[in-house]
């Protein structure tokens, strides 16, 4: 039985890592969420590993599976409150308490991944009807789970899900279509100031949230468009470079559409070649400039969603947020699936493996080009919707060149082409960028100041510790060091798409046979 437990634990490696470090951050209740959804991952990915005959062989192999992912909870949750919290400058827990957590994370860790290695040993169709039903049901019940445990976790879920539904807009660009977007970051702006303009009062305009959302995904579809136009015939790094181009404009535009004056031009040309500047016919902006973004200050309040029985959404409240993104993600794996599986879809495929061979089938270039970039965009176009009205306030400086480069690393690091990958990649980086990194920045800071820097002397030496020691600040060190060792380690991605996978690693006659037979899947 020893051998048995031994060999869980080892199994369970990369959730039962995840799954510690959590707890050893966050401490509490945590590890039975965190052990409710890592528990539920590895009996998942029993199914994947290896062929299940029978639910019965399924619960066996998922109970071992989550009694190793137990295993780890359990010391990790013993490890924060004897060591970790006195190490951080906070009171140590009783270690019976400590206990109760561990406990019922084991518990919780069991039961789910044995519940879920039972489910992969369904027969076919009902087996992944039975995997989707328990997704839901968990993406359902999350918000509950997170206030009786009281992590506090949901405002950075929401976040995370409206990268995600960045993600996977970009992967329709990057992935499917093979156009390399740098500057995808400005159609989350566009899409974002759209709905500013048309829900805030800016333009005495106030119109309904649920009215602006499609207008919002339309003019970045527009915009899509009118990028994708100039790039018809670039590709590769001039395509790249473009692009970047464009998502460096739109927000310094925004950020200087905070004077406008705009004159009737048959009018101004006629009193420029008089001299006679009384003759300009103004249109807009007569009496003083007008100011239509607020420049640097932004937009707010912004106008936010309203229902009959749950009323307007607010700020402290996140459970209506939670369940809109989770809605409109929905719908954007709904609809970019069936864009995959479409005419359209194979073209975009075809495109992005050798455009001379499309174009030669008979694919029009232009066509499919501008409707990738269109696609892409109006995605990214709701997400900016949704984004303005959560935070009420929208500005300029938050669409910077890093949010494009930081969807992009979702993309990669998921694989190109795989929207399972891409939803992967994005929970993995947001996660760390907003739950992990800060939290684990308080608890350094708290080590620090309770048992290094009063130890210190040199007063240089201490301020150097005390500033540069924070993880929040090496945030794109850290995403670019892990860009550099995916590239070395698994260029194709987390879950990358099979034709991409077997197309980086044909080397040999045999990678020849797979990549023919990825292409006939």
């Amino acid at each position: 039985m020893s051998k048995e437990i031994i060999k869980a634990i080892k199994s369970s490696g990369i959730l039962g890592a995840i799954a510690s470090l959590t707890v050893l951050l966050f401490g509490g209740w945590s590890g039975t969420v965190i052990g409710w959804l890592m528990g539920t991952a590895a009996g998942f990915t029993i199914g994947r590993g290896q062929k299940v005959y029978s639910p019965k062989m399924g619960a066996a192999i998922g109970s071992l599976a989550g009694l190793g992912l137990g295993v780890w909870l359990l010391v990790a949750s013993v490890l924060e409150g004897v060591l970790i919290r006195p190490l951080s400058g906070q009171s140590a827990v009783a270690l019976p308490t400590t206990l109760l957590y561990g406990i019922c994370s084991l518990t919780i860790a069991i039961l789910t991944a044995t519940l879920m290695g039972a489910l992969q040993g369904l027969p076919g169709e009902r087996q992944r009807l039975a995997t989707l039903v328990t997704l839901a049901f968990i993406l359902i019940l999350f918000p509950f789970i997170d206030i009786q445990a009281q992590t506090g976790w949901i405002a950075t879920v929401v976040q995370i899900q409206i990268f995600i539904m960045l993600a996977l807009g970009l992967n329709i660009t990057v992935g499917f279509a093979g156009l390399l977007d740098l500057g995808y970051a400005a159609f989350f702006a566009i899409g974002a100031y759209t709905t500013a303009l048309l829900s805030s009062g800016q333009l005495n305009i106030a119109w309904n949230f649920w009215v602006v959302l499609p207008i919002a995904a339309g003019v970045a579809a527009i915009a899509g468009v009118i990028l994708g136009i100039p790039t018809l015939r670039l590709r590769g790094d001039y395509l790249a470079i473009v692009t970047l181009g464009f998502g460096e404009i739109i927000p310094v535009v925004f950020r200087n559409l905070t004077a406008i004056r705009i004159d009737e031009p048959v009018s101004k040309i006629v009193a420029s070649l008089l001299g006679k500047p009384e003759l300009v016919l103004c249109l807009v902006g007569c009496d003083r400039p007008f100011n239509l973004t607020g420049g640097e200050a932004g937009i707010n309040p912004i106008g936010r969603p309203s229902l009959p029985i749950v009323g307007t959404f607010s700020t402290g409240n996140y459970f209506p947020w939670y369940y809109l993104i989770l809605l409109l993600v929905v719908f954007a794996y709904f609809m970019i699936s069936r864009l995959r599986d479409s005419r359209l879809g194979r073209a975009w495929n075809a495109m992005r493996e050798d455009e001379l061979a499309a174009s030669a089938m008979g694919i029009n270039l232009v066509k499919t080009k501008l409707s990738a970039f269109a696609m892409g965009a109006t995605f990214s176009g709701f997400a900016g919707a949704f984004y303005a009205a959560y935070i009420s306030a929208i500005f300029p400086s938050v669409f910077d060149f890093s949010v494009s480069v930081i969807i992009l690393c979702m993309v990669i690091l998921g694989g190109l082409g795989n929207m399972t990958g891409v939803i992967l990649g994005a929970i993995i980086i947001m996660s760390a960028d907003r739950l992990y990194l800060p939290q684990l920045a308080q608890v350094l800071k708290g080590f620090l100041n309770t048992f290094v820097l009063p130890r210190i002397a040199i007063p240089q030496l201490r301020d150097f510790l005390a500033t540069s020691l924070d993880p929040i600040q090496m945030r794109l060190f850290l995403f670019g060091l892990t860009l550099v060792v995916m590239m070395l380690v698994r260029p194709e991605g987390l879950i990358p798409d099979k034709i991409r996978q077997a197309e980086l690693h044909s080397d040999a006659e045999a990678s020849n046979e797979s990549l023919a037979d990825a292409r006939s899947q």
